[in-house]
């Protein structure tokens, strides 16, 4: 470069290089220096140079030494000798001069450089030396924000970052809550699992390619007008750096700033880390995951193991929550969020997901340490001076880690039966105690179960309306109690010769054999189906 003539810009090194590419086409992005050779026509466009760094040329021979053929001797064949004419020379700088203009035009400075070999491994040479220089900057950048991060903290960071882009930006947890910001809030609710979504797939990528010896760069992540790189530890996501786009901006030019920028936040989140916040967030993420079905690699398995003492128990219990306030007022808010400090747990697809070691010895039953944990979040959220209504659905006992993700499904399942039959009331409800109301949940919109229930109830419930008699509750009670005669008349204080007379008319309404098992497991099944579609609620809504 000692002989190289800049032809057009003085300021070229305070220019900023965003990338150093070797040809025209496909159009480079702005910033982006440009190695070519100094060929007639390889600029045809000069619409193409008005937001490169610079343009370099490589003088080739047909500009620097043209030739012409000599006249050939008879039996002898024509030869190319140099052209030593002016008018070479001429045609040269007059084509330079012209790039001249139209670089001065364009606002971009031309440097021209003589070729003393193959002009396309000295255009390679050099963009492999503006290459060395690319990263060199990156790392100073990251030196410079890593000064202020330690001088100012992670809020002077985020000002800079704000600054140097002109656009606002956050740092966020893992779980989404905003450490610094500038002019920027969190991620919205409604992106939070898209992003979280596409940061553990990114995660993957880079551990495989980690596994094969391979380091790939840090893409971010884009989802809506954010551009959002993840900030990992020891291969776990632990919060978010963000910067607002717009549809015009040079996402790579944007991205090549936060990079660095979220390496220097590192050192925040791993001081978090070890005060224990940042810690408690990755956990909890990991957990997350796995109760969605993501698997995890053993190293995060183990970790999440350890943290919880899962791979010291006997088994794991998991339970599924909905919590809302009991408030007189129709403006309050049903969706309870109270501060899950102390309980292990994490939210997903909008309910909370309790999961608890189960040890033998204690002697505790599930239902006892389901009613146990319903009486700590009632605890934790009357310190808070409100009063809350637990839903609770609770999955069988899973005995390992692995097995997450069935058991969460099992307590999602049990919570939404649950509140198909009691409604707005408080309940705890155990998958393994649903029998066949697991199997009807599965066809729960088929038309078929309605027919079904039209044909054993409805004609009961049409006989109660027209004369007020109690037939379909006397018939619920007496199935209830195993169809023991004497045990339901007393648990309805009616004498049992009444509750007899009663199911005679029963019989009679529907055509059918009330001491039949068959149609005493009919009648129970129509029961079922109007406790899970709410008919019996809806029967008596004014």
């Amino acid at each position: 470069m000692a002989e190289a003539q800049v032809f057009f810009g003085d300021e070229l090194l305070e220019r900023y290089v965003t990338q150093v590419v070797s040809s025209l086409n496909p159009p480079p992005r702005p910033g982006s220096l440009v190695v070519l050779r100094s060929e007639p026509g390889s600029v045809r466009d000069a619409s193409l140079l008005g937001d490169l760094a610079a343009l370099v040329l490589i003088r080739t021979g047909s500009i620097e030494q043209p030739t012409a053929p000599m006249a050939a001797n008879a039996g002898t064949a024509a030869v190319a000798q140099p052209v030593t004419s002016a008018s070479a020379a001429m045609q040269a700088d007059v084509w330079l001069k012209m790039m001249s203009r139209t670089c001065e035009e364009a606002g971009v400075p031309l440097i021209v450089v003589p070729s003393f070999g193959d002009p396309g491994q000295i255009a390679e040479e050099i963009r492999q030396a503006f290459l060395k220089e690319l990263k060199s900057a990156s790392a100073r950048l990251h030196a410079h924000l890593m000064t202020i991060l330690l001088d100012e903290g992670l809020e002077g960071l985020v000002e800079e970052v704000s600054q140097a882009l002109n656009r606002p930006v956050v740092v966020e947890t893992a779980d989404f809550k905003v450490l610094a910001s500038r002019n920027m809030g969190a991620t919205p609710v409604s992106q939070q699992n898209t992003v979280a979504e596409q940061a553990a797939e990114l995660m993957k990528r880079l551990q495989r390619a980690h596994a094969r010896g391979v380091e790939l760069p840090q893409t971010p992540i884009k989802s809506g007008r954010r551009l959002i790189l993840p900030v990992v530890l020891s291969d776990v996501v632990v919060g978010y750096v963000s910067a607002m786009v717009r549809g015009g901006d040079d996402v790579d030019a944007v991205t090549e700033y936060l990079q660095p920028a979220t390496l220097a936040t590192m050192v925040e989140f791993n001081q978090r880390r070890k005060d224990g916040s940042v810690f408690a967030v990755t956990q909890k993420s990991l957990l997350k995951d796995i109760l969605s079905g993501r698997s995890l690699s053993a190293s995060d398995q183990e970790r999440l193991e350890r943290t919880y003492g899962f791979d010291l128990c006997d088994g794991l219990l998991v339970f599924a929550v909905e919590a809302n306030l009991v408030s007189q007022s129709s403006s309050a808010p049903k969706i309870l969020s109270w501060s899950d400090e102390g309980f292990i747990t994490a939210e997903v697809e909008g309910t909370h997901v309790f999961v608890l070691a189960h040890n033998a010895k204690d002697g505790k039953k599930i239902a006892e340490q389901a009613a146990s944990l319903v009486q700590k979040i009632k605890k934790a959220v009357a310190e808070e001076g409100r009063e809350v209504r637990v839903q609770m659905g609770v999955a069988r006992l899973a005995d390992t880690v692995l097995d997450l993700p069935d058991a969460y499904r099992e307590a999602r399942q049990a919570l939404v039966i649950g509140s198909m039959v009691h409604g707005d009331n408080e309940f705890v409800t155990s998958y393994g105690d649903l029998g066949i109301k697991r199997l009807l949940y599965l066809m729960i919109d088929h038309p078929e179960l309605d027919r079904f229930y039209e044909e054993n109830l409805a004609p009961l419930e049409t006989y109660d309306s027209e004369w007020e008699s109690e037939l379909v509750p006397s018939l619920r009670v007496y199935l209830e109690h195993g169809a023991n005669l004497n045990s339901a008349a007393r648990a309805l204080f009616i004498h049992r010769h009444t509750l007899r007379y009663r199911l005679e008319q029963i019989a009679d309404i529907l055509k059918c054999d009330i001491d039949s098992q068959e149609v005493l497991l009919n009648l129970q099944i129509a029961y079922l189906i109007a406790d899970m579609k709410g008919i019996a609620r809806r029967s008596v809504t004014p």
